[in-house]
């Protein structure tokens, strides 16, 4: 486990300065000259190393040029990298070792990008004891962060940080009390991103893709409608820059998680705003879903193709390498397609009305019948609604129905499944977050069913567009051909897991909860 380093910041009236003379006045020290360092500080967009308690440096200084991953609160490193080049930008780019293991469970599939950049001014300060033997490390830093590659530093201030050595805790000590007690320091753990990013204004995990309303349940309801189509409108265009520029696949997915969000808040909190605007914008967003989904299509392919692979016995595994240059090439083809798309008037025009329309002043003109209502008799009624029908279609799901009553199972409980994200902060925690558990997992399993069957069909049909393009290795078409017979017989396993996981979902607890929660706002009845 790493070890603690101690820091204590400086306020406005220290200076580097006055703390070394102090420090050198008390014990014997000697010091070192100036350095200066810089460090670019990386997470993915999402700030997925930082919830997970990591700091990723790359670090630059003479004849130095580091990649160093340190525990968050800390900053003890748990490993360090040379480079000889610019970092990584994906987990399984790294080479093998600590650090890749470390960081490869939380990043997953996505890049790691420049957060920050820190300039330091460093002195080192040691400590001796009578032997002259060195005890204790002092480093005296004032820091500067600025956005990568832009615009002017701003300054950190300075910190004091105690770097220990093993074997002397009792200068460390000793230190410790004198900084505390005389120069009246106070030691932090605060991440040097942190600092960093406040310097600049801004926060760690400034953005997430999930859902996080704080909701009033006498507000009304047109007023959260927007309120909630307002944040999945800003998720939409924090991602286009990285869709634009492809820097990973999650961009895109999570844009067209918002479409999918506001269609289904569009058409599922009924009532709030006229039917013209309902039905108008359900379509212009519709148009977004189907311009980005080939690359979309393209990009799961290829995040699943390791698996694909690993999937066939390893005699048949070469195989495949045709295949992937053919994914790799389309994509290319699908992305320039619809960045061009993307970056048509006739979508900015809809990100643009579309805003104007929900930041405009309430008003008969810009709201429905039920805008006034309270949110919680409205998403009451609504998912007491769908719920019911997601029930009636499960259980007249049997061995011999269709795969088509699946799929059409699927939607609803999509719909359930946004409307509950959208007001679980109406109901109890404990009582409502089971319910999405359940329904999360009857979703993956129709999820499993319905794409392993467009997977299928897919491969098939990349072996017939192979084929017409150019010459394809018999062996390849071959190996795709067994991997068409394996996702059917996933999928067939799927089908068998259905009764199961609709059980769970259904469960006599699930019931009564859905019957407590929800039961009020079913038609007839009073709040």
């Amino acid at each position: 486990m790493a070890a603690h380093t101690l820091r204590y910041p400086l306020g406005e009236a220290d200076s580097i300065e006055a703390v070394q003379t102090a420090l050198v006045s008390k014990f014997r020290c000697a010091g070192e000259p100036d350095t200066l360092q810089r460090a670019t500080l990386y997470d993915s967009f999402d700030w997925r190393l930082h919830r997970a308690g990591l700091q990723l440096d790359e670090v630059k200084g003479e004849e130095l040029h580091n990649l160093v991953l340190r525990a968050l609160d800390s900053a003890a490193p748990f490993e360090t990298v040379r480079l000889g080049s610019e970092p990584p930008r994906f987990a399984w780019e790294f080479p093998p070792g600590l650090m890749r293991e470390r960081i490869a469970p939380p990043l997953a599939m996505r890049a790691l990008l420049p957060q920050v950049e820190v300039r330091t001014r460093l002195r080192l300060l040691k400590l001796f004891d009578r032997e002259e033997k060195t005890v204790l490390r002092i480093a005296l830093e004032e820091g500067q962060a600025r956005n990568p590659g832009r615009g002017e530093y701003q300054p950190m201030g300075g910190q004091v940080r105690l770097l220990p050595v093993r074997g002397y805790g009792k200068y460390l000590s000793r230190v410790q009390r004198f900084l505390e007690q005389k120069l009246q320091l106070a030691s932090q753990q605060e991440p040097m991103i942190d600092l960093a990013l406040a310097a600049l204004g801004r926060q760690p995990r400034d953005y997430s893709s999930k859902l996080d309303f704080r909701l009033d349940p006498k507000q009304p309801a047109g007023a959260v409608a927007r309120r909630i189509q307002l944040q999945l409108l800003d998720t939409l265009e924090a991602n286009l820059p990285g869709t634009r520029a492809d820097l990973d696949s999650e961009f895109l997915h999570d844009l067209r998680v918002a479409v999918r969000r506001t269609r289904s808040a569009l058409t599922q909190v009924k009532g709030v705003f006229p039917d013209a605007a309902v039905e108008e914008f359900k379509s212009r967003f519709a148009w977004v879903g189907q311009i980005t989904s080939p690359t979309r299509d393209m990009d799961v392919y290829l995040l699943g193709f390791d698996a694909y692979r690993e999937s066939l016995p390893q005699e048949y595994q070469p195989y495949l390498e045709p295949l992937k240059q053919f994914l790799r090439a389309h994509q290319q083809q699908e992305q320039q397609a619809m960045v061009r798309k993307i970056n048509s008037p006739h979508f900015h025009t809809l990100l643009k009305e579309w805003r104007a329309f929900l930041e405009a002043p309430s008003g008969p003109e810009s709201e429905g019948e039920a805008a006034a209502k309270p949110i919680r008799k409205v998403a009451a009624r609504r998912i007491y609604k769908i719920y019911h029908r997601v029930l009636e279609e499960g259980l007249a799901i049997d061995a011999y129905s269709p795969p088509e009553a699946l799929h059409e199972l699927r939607k609803n409980c999509k719909k359930l499944r946004y409307l509950l994200e959208f007001f679980q902060s109406l109901y109890p925690p404990l009582e409502v977050r089971p319910l999405i558990k359940a329904l999360k997992g009857l979703l993956d399993n129709l999820g499993d069913f319905q794409d392993l069957e467009v997977q299928a069909e897919k491969l098939r049909q990349f072996a017939h567009q192979m084929v017409q393009e150019g010459e394809v290795p018999a062996d390849t078409l071959l190996a795709m051909g067994m991997l068409v017979d394996n996702l059917l017989k996933r999928q067939q396993q799927a089908r068998e897991t259905f009764d199961s996981r609709f059980a769970h979902f259904s469960r006599p607890e699930h019931l009564q909860t859905y019957e407590s929660l929800f039961g009020k706002g079913k038609p007839g009845n009073a709040e």
